[in-house]
């Protein structure tokens, strides 16, 4: 990977996909929990893997080594476009068409997809796991406060326990 890439190490791009989030504010942020799904840094990866254009922009000089890429800072960059349309043969339905289309798009959603497993194989177990926690949280307070209610709610001589 290091000779195809010019001599220096390539990026980790699950660390990169996991990295580049931001703050999406309520109620996005809550159905983000249910759907499991965390759009800024694969959305940012699958267009980085989408932006090349060649022949670049005219006016543009490239030096060797150098690749068009219109979602990259300073629309620079050193890895070469790695997905073109038709690399991968995808099962093909009943009518004899993929069932999934073959274009670059498409596998960068693929790419994406398994950059964001790969940085945090366990998500979805963690994810499981603290709702769990939640609602035994939520079910053990209730019935902590309802306990506390019926204990505390008369002293033994019969009035209220607020005198």
């Amino acid at each position: 990977a290091r000779a195809a890439n010019g001599g220096a190490y390539p990026p980790d791009l699950s660390v990169l996909a996991k990295a580049r989030t931001y703050e999406r504010g309520f109620p996005r942020f809550i159905f983000d929990i249910f759907t499991q799904y965390q759009e800024q840094g694969p959305d940012y990866i699958a267009a980085l893997l989408t932006g090349y254009k060649d022949p670049p922009p005219e006016g543009v000089t490239l030096l060797p080594g150098q690749y068009y890429n219109t979602y990259m800072p300073g629309h620079l960059i050193a890895m070469p476009n790695v997905l073109n349309d038709g690399q991968v043969e995808f099962p093909k339905g009943p009518d004899g068409q993929a069932q999934v289309p073959e274009t670059a798009a498409q596998y960068a959603k693929d790419v994406t997809a398994f950059l964001m497993w790969a940085a945090e194989p366990h998500l979805e177990a963690r994810k499981r796991t603290g709702l769990q926690v939640m609602l035994f949280l939520l079910i053990f307070g209730g019935l902590l406060y309802y306990t506390k209610k019926k204990v505390w709610s008369r002293m033994p001589d019969g009035t209220p326990a607020h005198h």
